[in-house]
């Protein structure tokens, strides 16, 4: 069996200002998906105002969730589109992250118990989903220090050899610093996950 090594890893992040688009194309990807044609805009900026058009229609934001890293709109059920779907926001540039040596994806089902009087077995419904990534790296300067709680567009590589990766958001929400006698300065960086998360085997 193929195994997948850790020096082919990699991690790629984007905040901050954006470049503007207005009506952009999207894909239908078919089950209410939606994807961003053009494949250098598909970061889409978290922290900007995000506008989804059925031809001239605004779409409800609580009709669709958004994979911010992937650039997918996923309208649920609750609408039915009519015309064309396009997107008004801003998108992001990644760039890799300096010295960076491990990184970390979890992610879990937030259950809620439903049983009710007469049940013998415990009963659970989904009532949401969150994760969030973590990542080290050998301290470079204050940047995350200074910018956290702001909300990044996150690419975590499994391999760039074949561009393996996951993408996602999240919001920075923690930032620690170590240091000892006879080791290196160390950093490690928390993101809470925002939005959907999406893989990509190319």
């Amino acid at each position: 069996m193929a195994v997948l090594v850790g020096n082919k890893a990699d991690i790629y992040i984007a905040t901050g200002t954006g470049t503007s688009m207005t009506g952009e194309a999207v894909t239908d990807l078919t089950g209410g998906l939606y994807q961003i044609t053009s494949g250098t805009k598909r970061a889409l900026n978290p922290n900007a105002t995000l506008t989804v058009l059925d031809g001239v229609a605004t779409v409800p934001a609580t009709a669709y969730d958004v994979y911010w890293g992937a650039g997918i709109i996923a309208i649920n059920g609750s609408y039915t589109v009519g015309g064309t779907i396009t997107v008004t926001g801003e998108y992001l540039s990644l760039s890799q992250v300096a010295q960076a040596t491990e990184w970390t994806y979890d992610s879990e089902v937030v259950l809620e118990e439903t049983q009710t009087f007469g049940d013998t077995w415990k009963e659970y419904t989904e009532v949401m989903r969150s994760g969030s990534v973590k990542f080290k790296r050998f301290y470079n300067d204050g940047y995350f220090r200074t910018n956290i709680g702001s909300y990044y567009v996150l690419a975590l590589y499994l391999s760039t050899t074949t561009g393996a990766r996951y993408l996602a958001a999240g919001q920075c929400t923690s930032h620690g610093v170590s240091a000892a006698e006879n080791e290196t300065v160390k950093e490690d960086v928390t993101f809470s996950l925002h939005g959907g998360v999406a893989y990509t085997a190319t």
